[in-house]
């Protein structure tokens, strides 16, 4: 059986409700030789059904025992016989160009790039709206670039055959934090990320995403990456204190939508040191004053 090009890897965990929508949205591709495989990461909800009702020869269910995303992406990443992986969320949504787009730019590279991404967007409640990524040109995102955070998400496909390539912690400690980490470890000795001058992907802003739904689990998982990377990463001390930066001001930011005003100054306080001036006087300010008066001022 001849191999496809691309396999599209979805994790899953009890999204029943939101991943036949992604389902569809792989199904209605315009490149078309690719292979599906729905990694159920123990869902306790009618996941299987709904996988179910989908009759394709290019749809594989694949069900294990629960151990958070990271896993689940390896796990599908062991089974995958595509030439490129892309990995995909179970509530998100690719334009019918998606796989269409990464094959013509994959095609046109001088030579077999090992990772390679297109733009997204986000859909709140029906109200699309632009990722960080929207202004960036088309070309490399290197290991500088997700020193300051990382832009991508998951939305990143890549070339199986890399013997370099790092897979996604599995820790579970980790989780909603494994793809930046997968990001800096694959990029940190020269590998780059090209990305694509288009928007394709559209990624569901509901109340249930990772890193809407658990801030105070969700700052736990950051201050233990922050550690993971110093461990993990080659950094000079440049490096490690813009990166812990980040980490401290992503700390800060799901502190302050909790409301906690003295743990997001004590976040903002740490995060200063690898930030800029101007980026620490308005992240202490919005601690000081916390959500509900950002919000009146806005209005």
């Amino acid at each position: 059986m001849a191999s496809p090009f691309f396999s599209i890897i979805v994790p899953t965990y009890n999204r029943a409700d939101l991943i036949g929508l992604t389902l569809e949205s792989i199904m209605a591709q315009e490149f078309t030789n690719f292979e599906l495989l729905v990694v159920d990461d123990g869902s306790r909800d009618n996941t299987a059904e709904v996988v179910g009702r989908y009759q394709d020869p290019r749809l594989q269910y694949l069900p294990k025992e629960n151990a958070e995303r990271g896993a689940a992406r390896n796990y599908g990443l062991a089974r995958a016989r595509g030439e490129y992986v892309l990995f995909l969320d179970s509530d998100d949504l690719l334009h019918t160009n998606h796989l269409a787009t990464l094959h013509a730019a994959i095609g046109a590279a001088p030579q077999r790039p090992e990772f390679i991404a297109t733009k997204y967007d986000f859909d709140r409640d029906g109200q699309r709206r632009p990722s960080d990524l929207a202004s960036l040109p088309a070309g490399a995102l290197d290991f500088e670039s997700f020193i300051g955070g990382n832009a991508l998400a998951c939305n990143i496909c890549v070339r199986r055959e890399n013997p370099a390539l790092h897979q996604f912690e599995e820790d579970r400690r980790y989780a909603a934090v494994e793809d930046w980490m997968f990001m800096l470890q694959n990029t940190q000795y020269g590998a780059v990320v090209q990305l694509v001058d288009a928007v394709t992907l559209t990624m569901n802003d509901h109340d249930q995403r990772s890193m809407r739904s658990d801030n105070q689990g969700l700052i736990c998982r950051l201050d233990l990456a922050g550690d993971w990377m110093g461990r993990h990463l080659t950094l000079t001390a440049d490096q490690r204190r813009r990166l812990l930066g980040r980490v401290y001001y992503l700390c800060a930011i799901h502190a302050y939508a909790d409301g906690h005003r003295s743990q997001a100054l004590r976040f903002a306080r740490r995060a200063a040191s690898g930030l800029s001036i101007k980026t620490t006087l308005v992240l202490l300010l919005r601690s000081l004053v916390g959500p509900r008066i950002v919000g009146i001022l806005k209005r």
